[in-house]
């Protein structure tokens, strides 16, 4: 008997194929998963970046009014600060009359920003 008729080689190519096809719909799968994963992800850090900035304003202005300069520092430098937020500190400092704490902060306003050049006559 020949082998002529037979269709072993046909269908072991379609299986072929057909693996071949589901392996690339499953990478396919797995790419949107990480991109929405990464999304999900950034979502989820600016949420918590919010959730601790509300939380981060009303501990620093305890903490300059308690005048506990060592745990205020520990706190600050645990965070990226915008010079707005740092602007709010020296204000907090200056009302809690925290001689040390504002000049520590004017220190870290002249090291992460400078100062603006302006006439200081009186």
């Amino acid at each position: 008997m020949g082998r002529g008729n037979d269709a072993i080689p046909t269908w072991s190519g379609f299986n072929y194929q057909g693996k071949m096809m589901l392996l690339y719909v499953l990478e396919l799968i797995n790419q949107i998963a990480k991109d929405k994963n990464k999304d999900f992800l950034s979502e989820m850090e600016q949420t918590y970046q919010n959730y601790l900035l509300k939380r981060f304003r009303p501990a620093m202005e305890t903490l300059l009014e308690q005048k506990e300069n060592k745990k205020m520092r520990q706190l600050f430098l645990q965070k990226k600060m915008s010079q707005g937020l740092l602007e709010e500190l020296l204000l907090m400092a200056s009302k809690a009359h925290n001689t040390e704490a504002f000049l520590w902060l004017l220190e870290q306003k002249q090291a992460l920003y400078g100062f603006e050049k302006g006439d200081m006559e009186l």
